[in-house]
Formats: C-alpha cells, sequence, structure tokens
C-alpha cells in the first residue's frame, strides 16, 4: 500500500471529522463501552484505511503520526488495542512495543499490540516484535478478513 492512494472521507452527519488527538468512530449498541484502538502509523492514507477495515467493529480511534506521539496518547487514555507500523521516523514499532510492555501502568503494558510492516524482511521484523512483546504480526498490505480476523483473536468483543 503506498501512502496517498486513499482519498481522505469527507465529513458527513454518519461519518465524524478525523482529529488525530479525539477518537472517532461509531458508537456500539447501548450497554456495551466502545473500544478504544489507537493506530499508530505515519501514513495518515493507511490510518484510514485501518479505520474503514474495522468499521464493523464500531470502535473509537484513537490517532498517531509517530511512536513517540504514540507513547503519549496511550499514557493519556484508556486504549484496548494498539495497532501500530514497523518502519516510522524515530522510534520504530518494535522499540514502541517494548516500551508500551515496560509501561508502569500494567493496564497499559498488557494491551494486545499487532504490528504491520512492509518490509521485505519479514522474519527479521517479526522477530524483533516477538522480542518487544506484540501480540500479533501482518504483513502489508492487509486484507479487510485478515486484519478482522487478527483483530478478533487478540480483542474479544466487549460483553453487555
Amino acid at each position: 500500500m503506498k501512502a496517498g492512494t486513499l482519498p481522505s472521507p469527507e465529513p458527513s452527519p454518519n461519518r465524524p471529522t478525523t482529529d488525530p488527538a479525539r477518537p472517532v468512530g461509531t458508537r456500539p449498541a447501548s450497554g456495551t463501552a466502545a473500544q478504544r484502538v489507537l493506530l499508530v502509523d505515519d501514513s495518515r492514507s493507511i490510518r484510514t484505511l485501518l479505520k474503514i477495515y474495522l468499521m464493523a467493529r464500531n470502535f473509537e480511534f484513537l490517532e498517531a503520526e509517530s511512536a513517540e506521539e504514540g507513547l503519549k496518547v496511550a499514557e493519556a487514555e484508556t486504549i484496548d488495542l494498539i495497532l501500530t507500523d514497523f518502519h516510522m521516523d524515530g522510534m520504530n514499532g518494535a522499540d514502541f512495543a517494548a516500551q508500551i510492555r515496560a509501561n508502569a501502568n500494567p493496564k497499559l503494558a498488557k494491551v494486545p499490540i499487532l504490528m504491520m510492516t512492509g518490509d521485505p524482511n519479514v522474519a527479521e521484523v517479526r522477530a524483533l516484535g516477538q522480542k518487544a512483546g506484540i501480540s500479533a504480526f501482518v504483513r502489508k498490505p492487509v486484507s479487510c478478513a485478515q486484519l478482522m480476523t487478527l483483530v478478533d483473536t487478540i480483542l474479544p468483543l466487549p460483553r453487555k
């Protein structure tokens, strides 16, 4: 997937605008708290595509353009799942995952982390991620079905 290939959705009554610091997405059925997903990727179009792929789960989304920004968001907000890219300027996704796992907040340290990469050296990237404590790994480009299967595996639906 190349950056810039997916246009940003236009604001509408059924689709909130995207603000990197604010949760967006539709609310689940009443009686169930929305699960919150932190998307950490330096590509806005990839973050948008991931939100489109995950719409069926009615998540609330938080976004970060870098691992450093992702750490700040994760420490300030309640997060149920993190999806991170491996290759980003500054800290990479494996180092980001290791920082999350080492966090003093035990709830944050246990949040499931799915790491993605388009790197041709998949075995090395996967090994770095596993050493850092990721919960799942996927190679880009990822299909909607593949992503949903992984997310459903590492983050069960909330109970009503």
